[in-house]
C-alpha cells in the first residue's frame, strides 16, 4: 500500500478537484452498496431438468436490477467528467488573469477524438484561440492533447472515449444500459482446468451443466452485473467500468490538466465531504487510498477467501482447528485477507499444490495450530 501523502499537491485553484474525487468515490461507494444487496438476494434462479440419461441445470430466471443501479453509474461517470471540465476552465481562468467572454467560457471542454487532425481543428477555434493557449507547443494544449484517444492503438477502448461515450448517453438516451447475466459456470471439478478470464454468457432456458442420472457434481454459477458500451456494444462489469474509469480520471487525466505529470502521489479518494475540514491539507491526510470499487472487490473476495481458506485449513489441520483458524481469519480485515491469500489459492487453481501446502503450513503457526500428530 503507497504512503499516504503529508498533504495536497493541488494549487488552491484546483482543491475543488480532490473534493470532486471524493464526491465521486461516494457515489460508487452508494453503488457497490446497492449491488451487493442486490447479489446477497440470490438473483440468479436455477431449476433441475431430467432426461432419460442425464440431470440437467438450467438457467430459469435472473431477477432484474434495481433501478437506482443505472442512474448512480450514470450519476458517477457524469461527475467524473465534470471533475476534468472544470479542471481545465479553472486552470485557463488562473492563468488568463481576466474575466472570459461567454463564448471562451463555452468553449472550455474536453474533447475526446480518435484521429489528431479532428483535435487540431478543434483547437482553432476562435474562441479558443483568443484565450493564446491552445496553439500547438502551448502548456495547456499539450496537456488536453496527452489526454485524447488517438494516443492509444485502439482509442475505443481509451478511458477518455468510454467515459464521453456513457456521458453522452446518459445525457440524451437514458441513463444507462445494465443487466445482470451469468457471465461464467464451472463444473467443480473442472474449475482449474480453465483460464480464469474465460466467460459463458448464457441466456434463460437454456442448460448450464448435465451429468448422467446419479453422479453427484458440485457446479459454481458466476453471476454478473453488466454495463453496455455505448460506441461498441460490447458488455463490461459494471463496477470495474465505474472503478477503472475513475480511477484514471483521479491518477491521470487530473494530474496531467492540472500539474502536467502523473509522477504525484494519487488523489485519495475516499473522504466524507459532508464533513467540514480545517484545510485541504487536513482533509486530504484523513482520506483513504483504497477506492469505492477496490473496497467493494475486497470485501466480496475476502468473505469467500475466509470461507475457502477455513475448509480447507480444517481439511487439512483436522476438525479441533475450526475454532483457532476462525479466530485467526476474523481477526483480518478484508484487504490483508486479499493479499494474504488469493495469489495462492489461483496457484492452487492451477494445479501448484506444492505452494499451497508450504503456504498453508505456514498460516497454521501464525494461527498457532499444530500439524496433526504432533505434541
Amino acid at each position: 500500500m503507497a504512503t499516504p501523502a503529508v498533504g495536497s499537491w493541488l494549487p488552491e485553484h484546483q482543491e475543488h478537484a480532490f473534493f470532486t474525487s471524493a464526491h465521486i468515490d461516494g457515489i460508487i461507494s452508494n453503488l457497490s452498496a446497492t449491488l451487493e444487496r442486490y447479489q446477497r438476494d440470490e438473483p440468479v434462479q436455477l431449476t433441475r431438468r431430467f432426461t432419460e440419461s442425464e440431470e440437467q441445470v438450467v438457467l430459469a430466471g435472473i431477477r432484474p436490477l434495481p433501478q437506482a443501479a443505472a442512474r448512480l453509474f450514470a450519476d458517477a461517470l457524469n461527475q467524473a467528467r465534470n471533475s476534468i471540465e472544470h479542471a481545465l476552465f479553472a486552470e485557463v481562468q488562473h492563468r488568463v488573469n481576466r474575466p472570459l467572454t461567454l463564448d471562451e467560457s463555452r468553449a472550455l471542454e474536453i474533447p475526446a477524438f480518435d484521429k489528431p487532425e479532428r483535435f487540431a481543428q478543434w483547437a482553432r477555434n476562435k474562441h479558443r484561440l483568443s484565450l493564446e493557449m491552445f496553439a500547438p507547443g502551448d502548456d495547456v494544449y499539450e496537456r488536453v492533447l496527452r489526454l485524447q484517444p488517438f494516443q492509444r492503438q485502439d482509442p475505443h477502448h481509451h478511458p477518455l472515449r468510454l467515459l464521453t461515450e456513457h456521458t453522452n448517453f446518459a445525457k440524451h438516451r437514458e441513463p444507462t444500459v445494465a443487466l445482470t447475466r451469468v457471465a461464467r459456470f464451472d463444473l467443480d471439478s473442472k474449475i482449474s482446468s480453465r483460464a480464469l478470464g474465460e466467460r459463458d454468457v448464457v441466456e434463460v432456458g437454456e442448460v448450464l451443466a448435465a451429468v448422467p442420472i446419479g453422479t453427484r457434481e458440485l457446479l459454481s454459477v458466476w453471476p454478473e452485473v453488466a454495463v453496455q458500451r455505448p460506441h461498441t456494444g460490447a458488455w463490461q462489469t459494471l463496477m470495474r467500468e465505474a472503478g477503472e474509469i475513475a480511477d484514471w480520471v483521479r491518477r491521470q487525466a487530473l494530474p496531467i490538466l492540472i500539474a502536467g505529470e502523473t509522477d504525484l502521489p494519487p488523489i485519495p479518494p475516499a473522504l466524507d465531504i459532508s464533513v467540514v475540514y480545517d484545510s485541504t491539507d487536513a482533509a486530504w491526510r484523513s482520506a483513504r487510498e483504497t477506492s469505492a470499487a477496490k473496497r467493494m472487490q475486497h470485501r466480496i473476495g475476502g468473505q469467500q477467501l475466509r470461507v475457502d481458506i477455513l475448509e480447507m485449513m480444517v481439511g487439512q489441520f483436522g476438525m479441533e482447528s475450526r475454532p483457532t483458524f476462525t479466530t485467526w481469519l476474523d481477526g483480518m480485515d478484508d484487504e490483508t485477507v486479499m493479499e494474504k491469500f488469493w495469489d495462492v489459492l489461483q496457484l492452487a487453481a492451477r494445479g501448484d499444490l506444492t505452494s499451497y501446502l508450504r503456504a498453508a503450513e505456514k498460516w497454521a503457526g501464525e494461527a498457532g495450530v499444530r500439524p496433526p500428530g504432533t505434541v
